[in-house]
């Protein structure tokens, strides 16, 4: 992931426990430079593994695109609304109901988490924070324009603490929903998507899109940290090419049977404002995908298959051990242009309800390749079972558990060695359910155990308690 111009600190620790001279970490548009003055008496391994753990994380989240722009809640009848426990959101007034028909839809969420370390490094003190979402939708036939049309603004606004800033060691952001925006320095972000349907089988859609929003409509998978998985590698798997906010282009061909998307969009992180004023500066990503939508023994199911490219020029992971070399030889540090990811995903329901095809459980999986240097993910996996509960009359609960494995690159790992620091790959499960108390309103648990990319990082056990409120 590229961000825009950051700058982390971190002090570390001579051996008698006094801080030494701190390592600054900047980015700037993918290139890394980590200026370090270090004194040769001092103990330098926690500062630089410190830094370079962030550099890791900075470099390695990208977002795979899957699905549709908006998630859509569980639907509940008409007739219901009128009835606080019953209605599907909270404010389910007249006005509110009959904006649609005018062409304007609104839809708000808060979700607030209490997350903290069970085990593992790092502090055992429990962290609150929470996101707001406002979603509003512009229909153009109905406002007067032309049909097909339609354009969806997001704004997210982030407070408090999280559990991704606990000193855990891992890799991957444990609470998705509070990594982002947040990781590109900001506390907010506005994504606006502009479509035009032409036909039931042709649309195109341009803009900046928030990739957790296109992902988080994948039926079992899907939820972007709000209702189902909370740690990333789950809740927005990782290719290492894909920006978590980007602005670009997509058209989607529905074919019988293959769903087609083709997407072009800037490398970098739109952020970044520079992406907004002068897009495509630094080189361009092209992105094509097939979805194959089947059904067996009458529960649907789906197979994906992707191909990602950039021409973006990016380090080179071979000379990562420059980086934390004295300052001023950055300039040994090499680059490589382009980079590359393939994967594919399936998700099929193994009990499903005929008069509802959203509600029912089953396995999804996925998996991912790429070259391994500049990307910092070498390759991936997942696999897991989740769904809707199979509890009787709580058809408006989700659980899930799911395992995940993340590679990181062989040239990345074999120059750290080349200076001390040990990687391996990072793995863990996480399980969560979450308890709809009305339509509206959900309470979730949630548990993850992770096994860091530092290999001599202890097990981390995170806990958390999330609700969520559909307004």
């Amino acid at each position: 992931m590229t961000l825009p111009h950051r700058e982390l600190s971190s002090p570390a620790m001579d051996p008698t426990g006094g801080a030494s001279q701190g390592t600054n970490l900047i980015l700037h548009g993918g290139q890394i430079t980590v200026p370090v003055s270090i004194s040769p008496q001092r103990d330098k391994e926690p500062t630089l593994r410190l830094g370079l753990f962030n550099a890791l994380l900075l470099l390695g989240t990208g977002l795979i695109p899957n699905g549709d722009v908006r998630a859509q809640p569980l639907s509940v009848p008409p007739s219901e609304t009128s009835s606080l426990s019953t209605r599907p959101r909270l404010l389910e007034d007249e006005w509110r109901a009959e904006l649609p028909d005018r062409g304007i839809d609104i839809e708000a969420w808060l979700t607030q988490f209490y997350q903290g370390a069970v085990a593992g490094d790092g502090s055992r003190q429990w962290q609150y924070g929470g996101k707001g979402d406002l979603f509003v939708t512009f229909n153009g036939e109905k406002l007067g324009l032309w049909p097909g049309l339609s354009i969806a603004a997001h704004l997210e606004l982030l407070y408090g603490d999280g559990a991704n800033a606990m000193g855990n060691r891992v890799l991957l952001p444990v609470n998705t929903a509070l990594a982002f925006p947040r990781l590109g320095g900001s506390d907010q972000d506005l994504s606006i998507v502009v479509s035009q349907a032409f036909s039931e089988r042709v649309s195109v859609s341009f803009g900046k899109f928030n990739m957790l929003d296109v992902l988080a409509n994948t039926p079992l998978l899907g939820g972007g940290g709000t209702t189902t998985f909370m740690n990333t590698a789950l809740a927005a798997p990782i290719t290492g090419v894909t920006p978590p906010y980007l602005v670009g282009a997509n058209l989607t061909i529905r074919t019988d049977p293959i769903i087609w998307t083709a997407f072009v969009y800037d490398p970098r992180n739109a952020q970044d404002s520079d992406v907004l004023t002068d897009p495509f500066s630094e080189g361009m990503t092209g992105m094509l995908s097939a979805t194959i939508p089947y059904q067996i023994a009458g529960r649907s199911g789906f197979f994906g298959a992707r191909a990602i490219y950039n021409n973006k020029e990016t380090t080179d992971l071979g000379d990562v051990p420059g980086l934390v070399l004295p300052q001023g030889s950055s300039q040994f540090i090499g680059t490589r242009k382009g980079s590359w990811f393939v994967g594919a995903s399936f998700q099929q329901y193994l009990v499903q309800n005929p008069g509802n095809p959203l509600e029912g459980w089953g396995i999804f999986g996925q998996v991912g390749i790429s070259d391994g240097n500049p990307n910092p993910i070498e390759w991936s996996a997942i696999l897991g079972i989740g769904g809707t509960s199979f509890l009787p009359g709580r058809n408006l609960d989700r659980w899930g558990v799911g395992y995940f494995r993340y590679s990181l690159s062989s040239d990345l790992r074999d120059g750290l060695a080349s200076i001390g620091v040990e990687l391996r790959d990072e793995q863990g499960i996480e399980a969560f359910y979450n308890a709809a108390v009305t339509p509206w309103f959900s309470v979730t648990a949630d548990l993850q155990v992770v096994r860091p990319a530092v290999s001599d990082a202890s097990t981390a056990v995170t806990a958390a308690v999330r609700t969520k409120i559909a307004f």
